[in-house]
């Protein structure tokens, strides 16, 4: 008895690499593999709890589990992804696998089966993502999608999901993405963690077209699933969108000053994950959002937000100085500038101000140009008014 009889393996479901987890042979497989494929998991046979306990993340009853799987290659296989050590086996379609899971680069082989075959293809498709392949790796995506489209319905999904993504970040929304988004929301009722995936993409898809409130909508249904305890950095990214989403609303009411107040909530919810130590890059993001939304937030006191934001800019400058980040240096110096106007420093404004133009200059970006021009020009204005030219 081999964990071959099983099939399909419920491959291509969870997030990497535990998507590449192999069940051993069980006398019920036939019985229970329907539904281990939609992820419906109570009243497993004993040899399969451990992707269970892997989709709770209950990470030591999983190491346990595992260790107790009789066929050794799929026990070392498995117990390779749960504690990304590399053990061997024997089994070659398995080493191949862990080979894939180990390394960028692998040649595409023909593993007799459709499950795995279209595994590889996935795995694939994500690496020439990375390297900017797009055209390419929506291909790897549609032969994928091919030959699971009668075996494994969530696998199915992720893959139409990975497509979806792959059309939106590279080629724009649309309203047939929209529509494929949509439908996947509807038919994901089971697979909890897909579907808020699902709902996080549906936010940015809304956010990108400008409907807003839509976008708000599915952010929040995304953080039902998302939370602080059960995945910290989606938690944050989420919020991170949302606040920017509450935050492209124009002022003009008390109910727009609500919104723009949950914009600066959902901002320092996602500072809490985001730390400079822990996530720099994702720090450095929203705090600059952050800052840009507490020049604008409606209050009595508006020199103390003021000069709050200024205090982040110079923290982001700092990091942008460090690892060489020119352009997003020049779009935190024009940001300070613009704030240290507001608080009548207009000296120290237009430097910073001149500094970036002279940057974007350098990369020939017209627009940034343009709206440093403007600024400088009210800023002039500024200083001619007051006569004696003084900050």
């Amino acid at each position: 008895m081999s964990w071959r009889e099983v099939f399909p393996q419920p491959v291509g479901i969870l997030p990497f690499p535990f998507d590449f987890l192999i069940l051993p042979h069980s006398n019920l497989w036939q019985e229970h593999i329907p539904t281990v494929l939609l992820l419906k998991l109570e009243g497993l046979p004993s040899e399969w709890k451990f992707i269970l306990s892997l989709k709770e993340k209950d990470w030591e009853q999983a190491l346990q589990n595992i260790l107790s799987i009789s066929e050794e290659d799929v026990k070392n296989y498995n117990l390779s992804l749960i504690t990304g050590s590399k053990q061997t086996v024997k089994d070659k379609t398995l080493a191949y696998l862990l080979d894939i899971v180990f390394s960028d680069r692998f040649d595409i082989r023909d593993t007799g089966r459709d499950d795995l075959n279209a595994l590889v293809l996935y795995r694939k498709a994500q690496l020439l993502e990375g390297e900017g392949k797009i055209e390419d790796a929506i291909a790897m995506i549609e032969n994928a999608l091919r030959l699971v489209r009668d075996l494994s319905p969530l696998f199915y999904a992720n893959l139409l999901l990975k497509k979806a993504k792959l059309f939106m970040e590279h080629k724009g929304v649309n309203y047939a993405v929209l529509a494929l988004l949509e439908e996947l929301e509807e038919k994901l009722s089971e697979a909890d963690f897909l579907r808020a995936e699902v709902q996080f993409n549906l936010g940015n898809a809304y956010s990108s077209l400008g409907n807003l409130s839509k976008a708000i909508s599915y952010y929040w249904k995304a953080l039902d699933f998302f939370t602080m305890d059960k995945d910290p950095y989606m938690y944050a990214l989420i919020n991170n969108n949302m606040g920017l989403a509450y935050l492209s609303s124009d002022v003009s009411d008390l109910e727009d000053q609500v919104r723009l107040a949950y914009g600066v909530q959902s901002l320092r919810n996602a500072l809490k994950v985001f730390t400079k130590e822990r996530y720099p890059k994702e720090w450095a993001s929203t705090t600059m959002n952050y800052a840009n939304a507490l020049q604008y937030l409606p209050t009595a006191n508006p020199a103390k937000n003021l000069l709050k934001a200024v205090e982040l800019y110079r923290e982001v400058l700092d990091y942008r100085k460090e690892v060489g980040d020119e352009l997003g240096y020049a779009r935190t110096l024009a940001n300070m500038g613009n704030a240290l106007a507001h608080l009548g420093r207009l000296f120290e404004a237009r430097r910073h101000l001149i500094e970036a133009f002279e940057i974007f200059k350098k990369y020939g970006m017209e627009e940034e140009m343009n709206g440093i021009r403007e600024v400088l020009e009210e800023i002039h204005m500024l200083m001619e008014a007051r006569h004696d030219g003084g900050a």
